[in-house]
């Protein structure tokens, strides 16, 4: 399996404040995507691929030493969003693969959960305690959180809409930004994206596009500590939460 790393965008809500890309942010003296690089590596994942845009350099100079990771280049990620990344990072890969935000954190048991698993479809790990987290990162759900439904079989129904107070109470978790796509799906998972020419898809909008497109994804609960650091109150947050990797 081969991991695939988003790090390509600027990052704008933060950018003004830590001037340089958002994956490069230290926490605990780590950048968040050299924490991700050295969980994959002791789960025995060891060839991974960054996507870079803005200031690539910064990105290339920080893994330098990690001789496992190589690089693709998104030329146009002012006009294009994750998605687009992410579908170049995986274009010219022939085995299972894992998409990874670059600015979340989370524990090394994520890829140990994917890999014991054995899956045979499009897969995402979620996290069923999402309002202790979104308290902790200080959002509001109705403005940041979105719908997430699953059938009884564990299936995705519904991904990436609004949240507001009907709806509040059947969402039954929060995407965490980790996508497991199998070997056999790669290929139609490209076709349906570029025959789309959407590219600016966010990435629970391309999951729910593909469940409207009769694909299956299956949903797993993943139970250690997730973060995600959108604004510059989200990364002081964390920093105040002193017991947050127990």
């Amino acid at each position: 399996m081969k991991l695939v790393l988003l790090a390509a965008g600027k990052s704008s809500r933060i950018y003004k404040k830590i001037k340089l890309n958002k994956c490069l942010i230290k926490v605990k003296k780590k950048t968040m995507i050299e924490r991700i690089i050295e969980n994959s590596i002791k789960s025995s994942i060891n060839e991974i691929i960054t996507v870079t845009g803005f200031k690539p350099e910064n990105i290339k100079k920080t893994l330098i030493k990690k001789k496992f990771v190589k690089f693709v280049h998104n030329n146009k990620f002012e006009s294009t969003d994750m998605v687009y990344s992410a579908m170049l990072g995986i274009k010219n890969i022939n085995s299972d693969v894992l998409i990874s935000y670059t600015d979340i954190i989370y524990d090394a048991s994520l890829f140990k959960l994917i890999k014991r698993n054995k899956l045979k479809k499009i897969t995402i790990p979620y996290i069923k305690n999402w309002k202790n987290v979104w308290k902790l990162r200080k959002k509001n759900i109705f403005d940041d959180a979105e719908t997430f439904k699953k059938n009884k079989k564990g299936y995705l129904t519904e991904i990436g809409n609004k949240i507001n107070k009907r709806n509040s109470q059947n969402v039954e978790g929060q995407f965490m930004g980790i996508i497991y796509i199998p070997k056999e799906e790669l290929p139609k998972v490209l076709k349906i994206y570029f025959n789309k020419r959407k590219y600016k898809f966010q990435f629970t909008q391309f999951l729910n596009y593909l469940i409207s497109e009769k694909f299956f994804i299956k949903c797993i609960e993943y139970k250690k500590y997730w973060y995600k650091i959108n604004d510059f109150e989200n990364l002081n947050n964390l920093k105040k939460k002193k017991n947050f990797f127990n």
